[in-house]
């Protein structure tokens, strides 16, 4: 491997090991949506398979819609078989769900998509399911929900559902959109990718291009601004000071 890719899978491992992702002898459902990031995280976690003190079992998921046809799906479909991982296909149609006079967002198609993860999960008995999204997504959710919603919160490395017997795992939770980029590229997986457009006019845009600006000193700021996230202090917040209260 390279040093860039013995670089992420080192971040991998110690997302998986400090947030206690894996346990023996459990199934892992994958979520691959058809972009770099969660073939990227199969392909860790098949090379972790072969190495870590955990056995495991990788079964892949593909919600496929209505909105965003992928034109490279056959060759996608092939590198996770490659793999040697199961790979299952979902059909669904978005536009049939939408409320009428409501317009697509990707808030929306991400729970509709969630759902029939949770769904199929359920379905095989799976407890688990791992998805794609890296330190960048956790972070413009993070400054997201500050602007938008008035609170302090992200995506989890680990999410337990209270409703559904179910644990969410974000197994790239320490690594960097870019990293992903050029880990992709490096494994032949950028000309078989591909990038849903309906976002294009969406807030996380632009949140992305806020957060890219906070870190145009150096990318240590993102993990600076991670590390923070786990770093409170509870005392110099207005809700956590008793003279507040």
């Amino acid at each position: 491997m390279s040093s860039l890719t013995t670089a992420v899978s080192k971040k991998i491992g110690k997302a998986l090991a400090k947030y206690n992702m894996l346990k023996n002898g459990e199934t892992i459902l994958v979520a691959v949506s058809g972009g770099k990031d969660s073939l990227v995280l199969l392909h860790y976690l098949v090379e972790k398979r072969k190495r870590l003190p955990v056995d495991y079992d990788l079964r892949a998921l593909h919600i496929r819609t209505d909105v965003s046809p992928n034109e490279h799906w056959s060759a996608y479909r092939h590198a996770v078989e490659a793999m040697g991982v199961k790979l299952d296909t979902v059909d669904i149609s978005l536009l049939s769900r939408l409320a009428p006079g409501k317009r697509m967002n990707c808030y929306w198609c991400a729970t509709q998509r969630r759902m029939e993860l949770l769904k199929h999960a359920a379905a095989y008995g799976i407890e688990k399911i791992a998805l794609g999204h890296h330190m960048d997504d956790i972070l413009e959710t993070f400054l997201m929900n500050m602007m938008y919603r008035s609170e302090l919160s992200t995506m989890l490395p680990v999410f337990k559902y209270d409703k559904y017997p179910c644990t969410i795992i974000r197994p790239l939770s320490l690594v960097k959109e870019s990293e992903i980029a050029l880990v992709a590229a490096e494994l032949g997986y950028s000309d078989i990718i591909s990038q849903c457009n309906c976002g294009e006019r969406s807030k996380r845009k632009e949140i992305r291009k806020s957060l890219d600006y906070l870190c145009r000193e150096g990318e240590y700021i993102r993990d600076a601004l991670f590390r923070a996230m786990e770093n409170s202090k509870p005392r110099y917040l207005p809700a956590g000071n008793p003279v507040h209260r």
